[in-house]
């Protein structure tokens, strides 16, 4: 086990928040690895990391040319774990910050699909990104019926994902897809028959997948 942590990324500048998330060694052998993110505790100000993420997310190319592909995996997967206390599904739902400023979080990762992730689709950090952020839909943490944030948000995640599934890529349509199948959005049905509807050439195994989003049975 590596030792507990302890750091403070308040005073960071945009450059080094993107460092104190993707500047790590990566363990070569699967089992051993022991990720940072599971060991630091984290003192930071949500609003400023809010506001990076959302200028990470909108234009994130350049990690591309500054990190290697182990090293965005294991960063993304920090930025989805709520073993990190900035985690981002954290910062969406802390009421402290304004809506519009959580939302542009949200709405900002449509960008981060579009220009990083359909051009690198990494390992697994990818197609598990919205599950992340949707599952509490899926086992009734939240509830489009309670109004709200609960419902306010959904909107929001699914007006992104409803972007994702128009992106080229296979990997972000199957990702957009998984995140629909968690969010128990209203306007999932519709929304999927419309893709089947213009995406002809899909696989047999592609169709289920997505009619199993639809009903929303994805694992």
């Amino acid at each position: 086990m590596k030792p507990h942590t302890y750091q403070d990324i308040t005073p960071c500048s945009f450059e080094e928040f993107v460092a104190f998330l993707f500047a790590r060694s990566v363990p070569a052998e699967a089992e051993e690895r022991n990720p940072w993110y599971w060991n630091v505790d984290v003192t930071f100000d949500p609003e400023r990391v809010c506001q990076y993420y959302v200028r990470l997310f909108q234009s994130p190319s350049f990690l591309l040319e500054r990190f290697s592909k182990v090293q965005l995996e294991q960063g993304f997967w920090a930025i989805q774990s709520c073993n990190l206390g900035c985690f981002v599904s954290g910062l969406i739902w802390d009421k402290k910050l304004p809506f519009a400023a959580r939302e542009d979080c949200v709405r900002s990762m449509l960008n981060l699909f579009k220009c990083l992730f359909a051009a690198e689709p990494l390992e697994t950090s990818v197609q598990m990104w919205w599950d992340s952020l949707c599952y509490d839909w899926h086992c009734g943490n939240r509830k489009r019926e309670r109004g709200g944030d609960d419902a306010a948000m959904q909107d929001v995640m699914f007006q992104t994902l409803s972007g994702i599934l128009t992106l080229d890529s296979p990997i972000c349509q199957g990702a957009a897809l998984h995140g629909l199948g968690h969010l128990h959005h209203p306007g999932t049905e519709e929304l999927v028959q419309q893709y089947l509807m213009q995406r002809t050439s899909l696989s047999d195994e592609w169709k289920k997948y997505a009619l199993a989003a639809a009903r929303f049975e994805v694992m």
